[in-house]
């Protein structure tokens, strides 16, 4: 018979232990990668949300659409009407001094924001954005044409709707119904050229830059800071030979 420094017991202890620490550590990292994996989830569902939201509006202000409705599911999330934000649009003839037209265009976005993470997805101005702190990205480019032969600036102007409820939360499935509230036409000319200036003030004036200066024929300044109102940022299209400006103002408002 051979001699043994453990007893089978105290081995079996041994193994016992290791199996049941090596299980929670699974267990413990497993639910941790399962909860963020459900959060980027509910994230990627509330963008294609608010992707075929900016459909809907498209069908309202192109399409003749007087109202349109879309679902979205919240788990644990937020949606809310925000403070308006600024878009300024003026032109002006090419080395001339006086401005021809311009209009300030006041637009509250659409939030999503999720509980437990500090991530938000935002629809304004026919624009989506997903964002984190102070950094995002466009998810969906706005329909802007911004050329030196064409600029075409789709307002889309969502308000809220008078005794609208605008901000709900939670769980469950709500929809954002939108109706069409009125259209005009700020400027249709062919006679150019024109200088055409788009100002933005918003908390996301820094994406903007980024996706306009990204085109060809836009200039944009230094985004500007002031320390009690929104950032903004302008950018200018010159010697376009034709404009195009047209509003669509929307009535917001969500509804379980």
């Amino acid at each position: 018979m051979s001699d043994r420094a453990v007893s089978d017991t105290l081995g079996f202890v041994f193994v016992f232990a290791i199996v049941l620490s090596m299980v929670g550590l699974v267990t413990a990292v497993g639910m941790t990668g399962l909860q963020d994996a459900r959060d980027v989830e509910r994230v990627n569902n509330a963008e294609r949300a608010l992707d075929i939201l900016g459909d809907n509006m498209e069908d309202i202000a192109d399409r003749g659409a007087p109202s349109r409705a879309t679902e979205v599911k919240l788990q644990d999330a937020s949606l809310t009407l925000d403070r308006p934000v600024e878009f300024v649009v003026s032109g002006e003839r090419s080395g001339g001094s006086s401005v021809v037209f311009t209009n300030t265009y006041e637009v509250s976005p659409i939030v999503y924001e999720a509980d437990s993470s500090d991530e938000r997805v935002v629809y304004a101005f026919d624009a989506l954005f997903r964002t984190r702190g102070d950094s995002g990205t466009f998810v969906r480019r706005p329909s802007l044409v911004l050329t030196d032969e064409r600029v075409l600036i789709p307002a889309f102007v969502t308000r809220p709707d008078e005794g609208a409820t605008t901000s709900v939360g939670g769980s469950g499935t709500f929809l954002i119904r939108a109706d069409k509230a009125a259209s005009d036409v700020l400027a249709a000319r062919t006679d150019g050229p024109y200088d055409v200036n788009l100002t933005v003030r918003s908390p996301r004036a820094a994406l903007w830059e980024r996706e306009l200066s990204s085109r060809p024929d836009v200039t944009c300044g230094d985004v500007v800071e002031p320390p009690d109102a929104y950032p903004s940022v302008s950018c200018h299209v010159n010697g376009t030979a034709r404009v195009h400006v047209v509003s669509t103002s929307v009535d917001m408002t969500f509804a379980d």
